[in-house]
């Protein structure tokens, strides 16, 4: 059976197999068709890697400004008049309390008389009539407690006489009791007579009513001393009480003094320590109560850029991110990109409508905006070979960056999309 198989076809017909009809290919492919081929892999390769590898970084254009460390001072006018003296000019350096302006604001009567320079002179007389007053008090109660002293000295030699008489008075009714006991004895004895007896016992009473009568004088004389003492001292009490009522309508004068001052021709200071900015009020202008007439920035070796950022931007921002900063005032073009870094993203958003620099930013949204900070990397920018500092109010663009993906899923996101996975 197998030989009968391998004898199913004629030899002929193998030999034929081994030799085909078509020719060979005589036309070679070019050195170009190489290279296009080439090139085409080489692109394909690439766009896939690009595909792969490349990342896609979504970027949010922001507005703001550039705002001092501390916020800018905005001096006001805290009465009407006019502007009669300017003290500081832009650019100045200022101390704290240091002038800045002088607001005249000077009225008259009927009488053409000004109004300020007669309550100045009123105020002015009752000063004077309270320190008159303090001085007489004062010279009275010295007059007072000069009496007072001399009647005490008077009253102390008073008493030291008294006390001696005293003594004496002691003395001699102790002699005369003796000398009554002595002619006791001798009545007794019949040596001496009955009346005689009498009138030495009467002599001896005589003398001790005199000695009660000085004794009683002696303390008559100390509760006297003892009161012109207690009336020394109500003397100082009720002198340091008027002088100190005096002292607090003198102070109450005075009080009365700088505020009206202060409401009418007063000098307006420098709040902070700081650089003018800028001057809006120049002398001479007539100003209102309220009316800003300076700018003062804080000085600070650091400058801060402040932007508003919509909701659907602050997700993604994270503080110490850089972000790149074109300044209006700068044209990027010529002095490049300035860079800084994010130190403060706000918790809430802020109406448009309330933020102060609202007309500086030219912001259109009408939705919450969300205050973000960002420190720049120098507080200067060169400009021609110098060093020009920043100014608070100059506008700013800035371009924050966002997320970052791949390309692949950046192409395949409707897909992660409809899924749910993004």
């Amino acid at each position: 059976m197998l030989a009968q198989r391998k004898n199913l076809y004629r030899p002929g017909y193998f030999e034929a197999q081994k030799s085909g009809n078509e020719g060979s290919i005589l036309l070679n492919i070019s050195f170009n068709q190489n290279i296009n081929l080439g090139l085409s892999i080489f692109v394909l390769v690439a766009i896939i890697a690009f595909i792969t590898f490349a990342e896609y970084t979504k970027r949010e254009t922001l507005v703001g400004i550039v705002s001092p460390l501390g916020g800018m001072v905005k001096v006001q006018a805290n009465n009407s008049g006019y502007v009669e003296n300017l003290f500081v000019k832009e650019g100045e350096h200022v101390e704290i309390m240091a002038p800045l302006y002088r607001i005249k604001t000077e009225r008259f009567d009927g009488t053409g008389i000004g109004v300020k320079k007669r309550i100045l002179t009123s105020i002015k007389n009752q000063y004077q009539l309270l320190l008159e007053r303090r001085q007489q008090e004062s010279e009275k109660s010295e007059f007072d407690q000069q009496s007072l002293t001399e009647d005490i000295s008077r009253l102390d030699s008073e008493i030291n006489i008294l006390n001696y008489v005293l003594t004496l008075s002691y003395h001699e009714l102790e002699l005369t009791q003796k000398l009554v006991n002595k002619q006791k004895t001798l009545l007794n004895n019949k040596f001496m007579s009955e009346i005689d007896f009498q009138k030495q016992q009467l002599d001896l009473l005589a003398k001790e009513s005199q000695t009660q009568t000085h004794k009683l004088n002696l303390k008559k004389l100390l509760r006297e001393k003892q009161n012109l003492i207690t009336k020394k001292r109500n003397i100082d009490i009720n002198l340091n009480l008027t002088l100190k009522d005096i002292d607090r309508q003198l102070e109450t004068i005075n009080q009365n003094k700088v505020e009206f001052l202060y409401e009418s021709d007063n000098q307006i200071m420098s709040p902070i320590k700081g650089v003018i900015a800028s001057i809006l009020t120049e002398k001479g202008h007539s100003v209102i109560n309220g009316q800003p007439l300076l700018v003062i920035i804080p000085e600070s070796k650091r400058a801060f850029v402040e932007l508003y950022a919509p909701s659907k931007s602050i997700g993604f921002m994270r503080i110490g991110q850089k972000v790149k900063l074109r300044f209006d005032a700068f044209p990027h073009e010529k002095f490049g990109v300035q860079t800084g870094i994010i130190t403060s993203v706000s918790k809430s958003s802020v109406a448009p409508d309330m933020i102060p620099n609202r007309d500086l930013i030219k912001s259109v949204a009408i939705e919450g905006l969300y205050q973000v900070k960002v420190e720049l990397s120098k507080p200067t920018i060169t400009v021609y070979g110098q060093e020009e500092h920043f100014v608070s109010g100059m506008t700013v663009v800035a371009d924050v960056e966002l997320d970052s993906r791949k390309i692949y899923e950046w192409i395949l996101e409707p897909l992660y999309t409809i899924k749910g996975k993004i």
